[in-house]
């Protein structure tokens, strides 16, 4: 629960807090279509690493971003939330992926020692 409450955090601050500081071409201009898509690359494929089964955490960031539409940007833009979603599945499917290769490996070295231990007496 805490990894996620970290991932969300930096979502919100991305999605709600930089646009702030941005002046309005800025906002409109960088942050869909590049700024937003990176925030949400990085934190699904985190969060897929750390949590290998959160297949429904890209759901809870792209629904995050939903109300940015009306606050900074136009309601129109509605086809971000859509590929937003698909970066973030994609992302959080890779980090499912070598996350589960990581714990494979893990495992390996873990039967390993425990076989040198026994090996040992």
């Amino acid at each position: 629960m805490r990894e996620l409450i970290t991932y969300l955090i930096i979502a919100v601050i991305g999605f709600y807090v930089f646009p702030l500081f941005c002046s309005v071409e800025t906002v409109a201009d960088w942050f869909p279509t590049t700024i937003n898509p990176i925030i949400c690359f990085i934190c699904s494929y985190s969060y897929g690493a750390v949590r290998p089964y959160g297949w429904w955490f890209p759901l809870i960031l792209v629904a995050l971003f939903v109300p940015t539409l009306y606050i900074y940007y136009h309601p129109s833009d509605w086809h971000y939330v859509i590929g937003y979603a698909g970066i973030s599945f994609i992302a959080s499917a890779i980090g499912w992926y070598i996350g589960k290769k990581r714990e494979e490996k893990r495992e390996e070295a873990r039967k390993k020692r425990m076989e040198e231990f026994k090996k040992r007496r």
